[in-house]
């Protein structure tokens, strides 16, 4: 069996020195009255001995003594670099024999990594700053050595005045611990001081699964419709379609192929590469690597078009001197160019990668294979999956699952439904009012009131009985309440037709046809002739009367 021995050279320069006592708490194995393991955390920086601020374990025969610090968020980690000591003054004797630890457990005695064991010849120094590159969850100072005092033994006693813990919490580096390690280093575990891997990268997305084991940055690019420096980023060029003007030497579709290593190639007088996505996308950046022939002195220019042949008068999206490797912005397009600089009379661009970040429109995450919710206005947000330019109308909430309150509609749901809506009922998205509407209103949303002759429920209504066949909309009471239209029966209303036999004003005459009843309104009788004894055109007449009239 074979195995790979990694070593790591750490340059003082370069050590983290952020205080990690907010991180954890400190807890003793014994103290005297006026004592707390938390003081010996807590400033001056010094050796001057103090129960406010120092710690005193109690002597308690051979027992040993310990004070410990731990991580208090649960399955978080720090990376220690350093750890400096302030022992009481004219103590050095009890200080004799001390160990420091970085460890992953609380065990007592100690079960992890010694970062420090105080050699058995002299005292030591009462002030120390001790290196210990080590990751854990523990930092203990551990004695079980004793000392003597005026020629009496005294078991283990500890006198800590102050203990600074320097590093960074695990995947954080950097001065102030403001950087985030590589997310490929495995465990994403880095060096404080220099953000290198501790352990290697995770080359499950690289080309030919390589990646660099101190800074794990693919070196030969990214598997299949990847892109980054670490191949952690979905890559919408390869979705699209890529093409370069001039056609040149080496096809555009070595330059999103993933692999680093081979280049497309170009020249001529005005040089451009494109990136058709094949849909409006949101786009959060680009990354790119040039070949040693592009021309790179001059302004580069990067532009977003929704159309290939207006390209030119598209948003600009970077305009500089120097092109960095990534570039990060956020628009919606279709079209990407590139444009390089012009280097005399021609340019020359050898491009070996393009990645364009983000996603399509309907998908969001890291690798763009979750869908956005359906009710987005638009793009989601593609970290989350929030709704970014809000809802469709008739939804609400982050992810727009939410339908509009009863009462309110339409974008936002900023809409109200109409007071005429039966209930104040409607829909959601539409406004149409659910169930009809309220008497002496119609239309798709009640806003229409009933015309002059109609009234009621969906106007159905009509004012056939009131003068000048007008009336009010909501529950058919004449304008005019002073009498009815022939036919009707006399009420403020003038909806109750005449019975049968009688018709005019106030259906005061009565008709006597021979079969069916006559006209309400005149009287006439539809089908002629009249019971025996009456004549006229309604038979209201009687013949003795209609021969003395004669």
């Amino acid at each position: 069996m074979s195995c790979v021995v990694r070593i790591f050279l750490h340059d003082g320069n370069l050590i983290s020195n952020q205080n990690l006592k907010n991180f954890g708490q400190a807890t003793v194995s014994s103290g005297i009255q006026g004592t707390a393991p938390e003081h010996a955390l807590e400033p001056p920086m010094s050796n001057i001995w103090s129960p406010q601020s120092c710690i005193h374990t109690v002597h308690k025969d051979s027992d040993p003594a310990w004070w410990k610090f731990g991580i208090s968020l649960p399955n978080t980690y720090m990376y220690i670099t350093e750890v400096q000591l302030y022992y009481r003054k004219d103590f050095a004797h009890r200080m004799d024999g001390f160990e420091l630890y970085v460890t992953n457990t609380s065990t007592i005695p100690p079960d992890g990594y010694l970062c420090y064991k105080d050699p058995d010849s002299g005292l030591p120094n009462i002030t120390q700053t001790i290196p210990c590159y080590q990751l854990g969850k523990y930092v203990i100072y551990y004695d079980d050595t004793g000392s003597y005092d005026n020629n009496k033994f005294f078991g283990p006693i500890i006198e800590l005045c102050y203990v600074a813990i320097n590093g960074c919490p695990k995947s954080f580096w950097g001065g102030n611990c403001q950087n985030i390690c590589a997310e490929k280093c495995i465990e994403q575990n880095c060096f404080p001081g220099n953000g290198s891997c501790v352990w290697g990268c995770n080359p499950e997305n690289c080309l030919n699964d390589i990646c660099n084991e101190d800074t794990a940055v693919c070196t030969a690019g990214c598997k299949d419709k990847r892109t980054g420096l670490y191949c952690s980023k979905y890559n919408m060029a390869s979705d699209g379609l890529v093409t370069q003007d001039p056609s040149g030497s080496l096809p555009a579709s070595l330059a999103n192929d993933g692999n680093k290593t081979s280049c497309s190639k170009t020249k001529g007088r005005y040089v451009k590469f494109e990136v058709d996505l094949k849909e409006e996308s949101i786009v959060t950046g680009m990354y790119i690597r040039f070949g040693d022939r592009t021309t790179k002195d001059g302004h580069h220019t990067v532009y977003a078009s929704n159309n290939s042949n207006t390209w030119s008068i598209g948003d600009v999206l970077y305009n500089g001197t120097t092109l960095p490797t990534e570039i990060t912005f956020t628009a919606v397009f279709r079209y990407l160019i590139y444009v390089p600089p012009v280097n005399g009379s021609s340019s020359e661009l050898e491009l070996c990668e393009i990645g364009i970040l983000g996603c399509p429109p309907t998908n969001y995450g890291p690798f763009c294979n979750t869908s956005c919710p359906e009710n987005c206005r638009g793009p989601c947000d593609l970290d989350a999956g929030y709704c970014t330019y809000g809802c469709i109308n008739g939804w609400t909430g982050n992810i727009c699952k939410q339908e509009c309150s009863a009462g309110s509609f339409g974008k936002d749901c900023k809409e109200r439904c109409s007071a005429n809506c039966l209930n104040s009922k409607c829909n959601h998205v539409t406004g149409e009012c659910i169930g009809g509407c309220q008497d002496g209103w119609q239309g798709f949303n009640c806003s229409q009131p009933c015309p002059h002759s109609k009234f009621g429920k969906n106007c159905s209504g009509f004012c056939e009985g009131c003068l000048s066949r007008t009336c009010y909309r909501v529950n058919g009471l004449c304008d005019n309440t002073t009498s009815c239209n022939p036919g009707y029966k006399y009420s403020q209303y003038c909806n109750i037709a005449c019975d049968d036999g009688y018709f005019g004003n106030k259906c005061e005459k009565k008709c006597n046809c021979l079969t069916e009843p006559c006209s309400k309104e005149d009287g006439i009788c539809p089908l002629g002739g009249c019971m025996k004894g009456w004549a006229g055109e309604s038979c209201s007449t009687g013949r003795k009367q209609q021969t003395e009239l004669n």
